[in-house]
């Protein structure tokens, strides 16, 4: 009996200890340190759920606060996804500017920026943002756009302006700079991204990466590097 009752107690609504929840943040001032804590809050939130079923009171129970901040802030649950997009894809982007050494060969240059681009496009929280897209795209086809701008576009926008220093400077034959650096990049994802994305875990590793980068700036450089005889630096 008396265990009973000691079972009881522990399970009485008056005794159970109410679950953490997260503090309800009134006026202030808007920081962009709580920008930043909303956008990674709702993201989270979008990855667990998937898009279509996060409501804006779902996003307002995370991220405390009201439903008047997000809209005025954001403007709703439509426009805080494609911010949250954005934000993922500027760090795969910001990933890019390397500021590598532009006296060094164009393979060590070239190298720096497969490397770099690779490393954060295979990150974990990359994979699941993309794999994110992929499940919403086809209904959601203005969030769509908003993510190949922000991302695959934007990341070949940024190789191609290498490229096109390299081709002023006679060390890279003429083209389309922004097809050419969208080739060299998909050089790069090839295998990687697929496998990870659906998780077959004994193909891409450390060393299988660093190998297709290596390979991905030979090949590049074979068939844009100009010649010496060319007129190239």
């Amino acid at each position: 009996m008396a265990s009973s009752r000691s079972a009881a107690a522990e399970t009485s609504p008056t005794r159970r200890k109410a679950p953490a929840k997260r503090p309800v943040r009134r006026g202030g001032r808007f920081t962009e340190a709580r920008r930043a804590e909303i956008i990674e809050e709702a993201a989270q939130l979008f990855i667990e759920r998937g898009y279509e079923n996060v409501t804006i009171d779902d996003i307002v129970e995370r991220i405390g606060g009201s439903k008047a901040t997000v809209y005025s802030r954001f403007g709703g649950k439509e426009e805080l996804f494609a911010t949250v997009i954005k934000a993922y894809c500027a760090r795969v982007v910001g990933a890019l500017d390397t500021h590598e050494d532009p006296t060094a060969p164009l393979a060590d240059q070239l190298r720096t920026i497969g490397t770099a681009f690779l490393d954060t496009v295979l990150r974990p929280e990359t994979l699941e943002q993309h794999r994110l897209m992929v499940s919403i795209g086809k209904k959601f086809p203005d969030v769509g756009n908003v993510f190949y701008d922000a991302g695959p576009r934007s990341a070949s926008a940024a190789v191609s302006l290498w490229v096109e220093r390299q081709q002023k400077a006679g060390r890279l034959i003429a083209g389309d700079p922004y097809r050419l650096a969208t080739l060299f990049l998909d050089m790069l994802t090839g295998e990687h991204q697929l496998a990870r994305l659906v998780s077959v875990n004994d193909v891409s590793n450390a060393e299988t990466v660093a190998a297709t980068v290596d390979l991905a700036v030979s090949v590049f450089l074979r068939g844009t590097e100009r010649a010496p005889r060319d007129g190239g630096a």
